[in-house]
């Protein structure tokens, strides 16, 4: 997910896009592409809406070095992660990843995500770690069974309180459950359509090593001092 404006980066994100602000010396997305890699990913969908040529630019030099193919999706108007997820919908025929660009994987296994994913013969499956007193964060709610039972504002009820980490594992028959709107969020337009027909969501929880939200402009800074290149 790469077409995001990076609101609240500004004025960092004002003319240049947020998936390719550094971290660590490196584009923030790179760190993302790099875990993905490690894992066999090859072929990587890419939509685009803020200062796309330079993002073409610096992925398909990626992808010439790595040895993987990008094909990018233009959005005119931001079609919010549903709406990118159902103008996709066509190349998408086997189990996938959906990873939000401003992810930090230090210290996750998306080897281990699809593993569980697979063990589970999930529809779906999302990385969520434990939610501290007092996060600013949307919180999910987890049952014992270790099904995402509960996303306050749209969905569900009970369940101990985490936070998604901005990582989605899905198979192609979700897709179907998608809303048919142009424009909307993934967890009312797909999740809860999901949870309102009885397909369980289910959680990969992991507690990474680091928890900034590279979205904020706190984040990213305390990212970089953490992560300060040698």
């Amino acid at each position: 997910m790469c077409a995001g404006i990076g609101k609240r980066l500004r004025p960092l994100t004002i003319r240049y896009p947020k998936a390719l602000l550094p971290v660590g010396g490196r584009p923030m997305v790179f760190h993302v592409l790099d875990a993905l890699c490690a894992v066999g990913v090859r072929r990587f969908l890419v939509n685009l809406h803020a200062h796309p040529a330079v993002l073409r630019r610096e992925l398909r030099a990626y992808g010439r070095r790595h040895r993987v193919r990008f094909m990018f999706l233009y959005e005119k108007k931001l079609l919010d992660t549903g709406g990118a997820l159902r103008n996709a919908a066509e190349h998408l025929i086997e189990p996938f990843w959906l990873v939000n660009c401003d992810f930090f994987p230090a210290g996750f296994s998306f080897a281990a995500m699809a593993r569980a994913h697979a063990a589970k013969k999930a529809i779906v499956t999302l990385a969520i770690r434990p939610m501290s007193r007092g996060e600013p964060f949307t919180p999910v709610g987890l049952d014992r069974r270790g099904r995402i039972i509960r996303v306050s504002g749209v969905f569900g009820a009970g369940g101990r309180d985490h936070v998604f980490l901005g990582v989605h594992r899905i198979d192609p028959a979700a897709l179907a459950h998608l809303s048919f709107k142009k424009i909307f969020p993934i967890f009312s337009g797909l999740y809860r359509n999901l949870f309102q027909t009885g397909r369980s969501i289910h959680a990969f929880v992991c507690r990474p090593a680091f928890t900034f939200d590279l979205g904020t402009l706190e984040g990213y800074y305390s990212a970089n001092f953490e992560f300060i290149p040698p």
